[in-house]
């Protein structure tokens, strides 16, 4: 599928004290387990950081925040805008076990929607989602305005809040793990433990 794979890789890590994305689970880092997923379903992957020593053994485009400290809307905003394709998955850099199949599932919502966003048990995953070239100009304007929080971007372009019941209706079997993501050491561990499960 003609798409960008855009990895959010630009957070100060500071609860877990070290780069979250760098760290190892079972011999690769969290980051080129999330490039290789990433593989299977878009035809550029991008890295959106602020620290590109970190990213250069992977050997892949990287752009920088335009709108430094402004959070995770400045690092999608810095990817929908070097992006060159219409349909776009964005995921954050400490999420080791995303699925391949679930990013082509919201991939394809976008043909009725400018964004994609699963809802599960009531959470919002807004950094494991699709959003089309064409929301860039509502994601400008809420920097612009310092409206941060990215739920109240979504309510002002047309989203697909993508719950359970959607993804059973379409035969998909979702995991947990799917939307994990590490933020304390703790969590670190437990992906650890979920790896050698699996």
């Amino acid at each position: 599928m003609q798409a960008t794979g855009i990895i959010i890789a630009g957070g100060k890590s500071s609860r877990m004290g070290t780069n979250k994305a760098l760290l190892k689970i079972g011999g690769k880092t969290v980051v080129e387990k999330i490039v290789s997923e990433l593989k299977g379903t878009v035809s550029e992957i991008i890295i959106v950081t602020n620290s590109y020593e970190d990213y250069r053994f992977l050997g892949l485009p990287m752009v920088c925040d335009q709108w430094q400290d402004m959070g995770p809307l400045a690092g999608i905003h810095a990817g929908l805008n070097a992006s060159s394709t219409e349909k776009n998955l964005v995921v954050a850099c400490d999420m080791p076990f995303i699925s391949a199949q679930l990013g082509g599932v919201l991939l394809d919502f976008l043909d009725e929607n400018q964004a994609a966003v699963p809802i599960i048990t009531g959470q919002l995953h807004p950094l494991f989602a699709t959003y089309r070239k064409d929301a860039l100009d509502e994601v400008t304007q809420s920097l612009q305005k310092q409206e941060l929080r990215i739920r109240q971007f979504l309510n002002n372009i047309k989203t697909k809040f993508v719950t359970e019941n959607d993804l059973q209706d379409l035969k998909f079997i979702f995991h947990e793990k799917h939307l994990f993501n590490m933020n304390h050491p703790e969590e670190f561990e437990k992906a650890k433990k979920i790896d050698a499960d699996f």
